[in-house]
């Protein structure tokens, strides 16, 4: 994550699930909410607490800082950390702006509904991270105090708004649900503690703030039976016992995950079903109804797709596969979608760069379709928000189908066969000579139903996830470890997708800065011309950036990056592990990707080659399904 860029791209899912304010005249929450209150703002408080000794410890000091006040300073930040993780799962879920704020990455940002130049530069715990743990032997106090102001204002506003905010029980055991999800997507990966390198401990505090707050419910607190069998916190003291002893470099992630905070989290799903809570009608990417972010069917393709969109019938996705194959979407009837996406490879075609129609100009490498439905915005250069418009943009391209969807549905009104599809897939829609059943706007609604059914997140690494650990190698389970710790694989391919959309709410994308080369060549390298993102944006900090594409299948979908530069996994592994286009001689470029050297030995390469095969899965779905049903 350090240095990525992220950009203003949002799913179909809200952002914002607080519940109306308290009154005045009280608080309104539920009673065994308000309870869980108490612990969240005796924790908000310590966190105010130890930041304001930070900024005391900084003033005062000039740019010479001895050392001995460096390490003081280090462990202030530290049980500052310690106390935000404490408070992190209610923040996230009721003020994710503001926890932006506080714990977002130290990234500089394009503010681009505002202009390609207004940028917004980074603040909080992750700047303040960079200040006093980052290689430089002077700290720059002025600046640190000045992060520290802003960040004791945004605590201030965190403060006020849960004070004020009402809170019910069925929201507070789905900010529970998000937290343990946000721990194993972005907490034990280092994904907001690259530099200082204190998840292990983070994670603990984390758990220890959901333990604490959801102990308000426990039947001996609130005078009830036992619900069945109660054993929400003797799970959590399990799980966090794991964690005792353990550093960021000892812990066996792949256990950990499987063995311990996956159980906890089917524990935590089945009490709030014993408590007979309600379920969150919010239509988001994470179905609420899951208990864990590694669950299969916990991801609804929906979630991802345009606000009031309906769950695709298997009419839908069959008339959508069969558009999919049939070239009469392009201008000469000569090249359908499968024409590039062939089936037999994953849905891609084998070359480097696809053959464009347009004379003198070169298509980007084709992209695998599977999962290409969970994802914010579409295309190596996110210029599409849904696959409702990716399937226009490419009907239309030039350089591709060159056709026009008008002209597509003039032609397949002739066709009795696709008159009658069309009818069974859009029932409601009764055709007349002023409204024919054959529309450009079904066109797409078919083409993209058929492309959400292709979702498949049932790889031996998924069943290995949900507890089956036998289904992976041992040089498998060192390749998960390497891709979430060493590697910092996972802090740019976040699990589960290991695509660029940030969980556990999927609302934002990232592009990357890489570095690629022209020519496969490990010296001396020449950056590739396409401009990437820019070419959308117009932003100078996006050139050369493109989408963080997912890792699914990523073993049949050779050759890989954007150009088709790389022939093979361990040539991928290779080009990260050198510190990307900066250890080949590429400079003078705004790279995302940090330049230092991974430093992974032979065996942790292959191992985390192996970890990347493992995630093949193409069978468990077959191609004409219907899409999972969302939960409402």
């Amino acid at each position: 994550m350090l240095g990525m860029v992220v950009i203003g791209l949002y799913s179909a899912a809200c952002a914002d699930r607080s519940t109306p304010s308290a009154s005045t005249a009280g608080d309104r929450s539920d009673p065994r909410a308000s309870m869980a209150r108490r612990s969240w703002v005796t924790a908000l408080d310590s966190l105010q607490r130890q930041v304001e000794r930070l900024d005391s410890l900084t003033a005062g000091h000039g740019a010479a800082t001895p050392a001995t006040w460096r390490l003081e300073a280090q462990h202030t930040f530290r049980q500052a950390r310690l106390a935000w993780k404490q408070v992190e799962f209610m923040a996230e879920y009721y003020e994710p702006t503001t926890s932006r704020s506080i714990n977002g990455a130290a990234v500089t940002e394009v503010e681009e509904d505002e202009g390609p130049g207004i940028l917004k530069a980074p603040e909080g715990f992750q700047v303040i991270e960079e200040r006093l743990f980052g290689p430089a032997s002077r700290v720059d106090t002025a600046a640190l105090r000045a992060d520290l102001t802003s960040l004791r204002g945004d605590l201030r506003r965190l403060s006020t708004a849960f004070r004020a905010q009402r809170l019910t029980d069925d929201r507070v055991w789905d900010a529970a649900r998000y937290e343990l999800a946000r721990i194993a997507t972005l907490g034990m990966t280092s994904t907001d503690s690259p530099i200082a390198r204190h998840s292990v401990p983070e994670a603990a505090a984390a758990l220890r703030g959901v333990r604490q707050a959801l102990a308000s419910y426990a039947p001996e607190r609130v005078g009830s039976a036992s619900p069945a069998q109660w054993s929400v916190d003797s799970a959590f003291r399990a799980t966090i016992e794991a964690l005792e002893g353990q550093t960021d470099r000892s812990l066996d992630r792949f256990r950990w995950l499987a063995v311990h905070l996956q159980p906890l989290a089917t524990v935590v799903g089945q009490a709030r079903q014993q408590l007979k809570l309600a379920t969150p009608t919010d239509h988001v990417p994470f179905r609420a109804d899951a208990a864990s972010i590694f669950d299969a069917n916990a991801l609804d393709p929906l979630g991802f797709a345009p606000p009031g969109s309906a769950p695709a019938t298997l009419s839908t996705v069959q008339l959508g596969a069969r558009l999919f194959e049939d070239p009469v979407l392009s201008g000469d009837g000569q090249r359908s979608c499968a024409s590039c996406h062939l089936p037999s490879r994953a849905f891609t075609d084998g070359l480097p760069r696809n053959a464009s129609r347009v004379p003198g100009q070169q298509l980007r490498n084709t992209p695998t379709i599977w999962n290409a439905a969970l994802q914010v915005a579409t295309f190596a250069d996110l210029r599409t928000r849904y696959l409702e418009d990716q399937v226009a943009d490419v009907i239309g391209s030039p350089a591709e189908m060159h056709g026009q969807l008008a002209q597509a549905a003039d032609r397949l009104r002739r066709s009795a066969e696709y008159v009658q599809a069309f009818a069974q897939a859009f029932p409601a829609a009764q055709p007349t000579a002023r409204s024919p059943a054959i529309t450009p706007d079904r066109i797409r609604v078919a083409v993209a139903a058929y492309l959400r059914s292709l979702t498949a997140l049932n790889s031996r690494v998924d069943h290995a996830l949900r507890g089956d650990t036998a289904r992976l190698t041992a040089d498998e389970r060192a390749g998960f470890n390497v891709f979430v710790g060493k590697g910092k694989c996972a802090t740019c391919h976040y699990l589960p997708l290991t695509n660029g959309t940030i969980p556990p709410t999927f609302q934002r994308a990232e592009v990357e800065i890489l570095g690629v080369p022209a020519q496969p060549t490990w010296r001396s390298a020449r950056v590739d011309p396409d401009s990437g993102r820019f070419r959308i944006s117009r932003a100078p900090l996006h050139l050369y950036a493109f989408r963080t594409p997912s890792l699914r299948n990523v073993a049949l979908t050779a050759p890989y990056m954007h150009n088709g530069v790389y022939q093979t996994l361990e040539e991928v592994v290779r080009f990260y592990n050198g510190g990307g286009g900066a250890g080949i001689g590429i400079h003078h470029i705004n790279q995302s990707l940090p330049a230092e050297r991974l430093g992974l030995t032979d065996a942790e390469q292959r191992a985390l080659v192996a970890f990347m095969r493992a995630l093949t899965d193409t069978a468990a779905t077959t191609p004409v399904r219907a899409a999972p049903a969302a939960s409402h």
